[in-house]
């Protein structure tokens, strides 16, 4: 049912020195940055070959995000997988008992309490040439 790894999150407290750092010791590129009022973060999407690693600032201590800054630290937050079928992918992983939230037809996310603490999504290959 999983594929490669095509997204790693990572929580940080300051977005933009994390991405100096990502930039200047691994010769990563920045291909976008984006904000979430939604989840309450900010973001930068930095492309390693088939995926990417993506730099979340909280922008909100009470959602999910900053949350878990609170609690952890900095860190990985979310690892990504390219599925096929995602909602074959979903179907599977809801009859062997994990809490999937599934809300777009390209996307879902497997509780974090289901993966011991990372939150696993399930997702389609994103493209960096355009």
């Amino acid at each position: 049912m999983l594929g490669d790894v095509v997204e790693l999150s990572v929580v940080v407290r300051d977005l933009e020195a994390a991405v100096e750092r990502f930039t200047r010791l691994f010769g990563l590129t920045v291909h976008r940055r984006g904000e979430s009022k939604e989840f309450g973060f900010k973001n930068a999407i930095l492309p390693t070959g088939i995926g990417h690693i993506e730099l979340l600032e909280p922008t909100d201590p009470t959602k999910a995000v900053g949350r878990f800054l609170a609690r952890h630290g900095e860190g990985v937050y979310l690892v990504g997988f390219e599925v096929q079928d995602i909602p074959a992918g979903v179907a599977q992983l809801r009859a062997r008992g994990a809490r999937v939230d599934h809300p777009r037809p390209d996307i879902a996310w497997v509780h974090p309490r289901d993966a011991h603490g990372v939150f696993v999504e399930l997702r389609t290959r994103e493209r960096y040439d355009g």
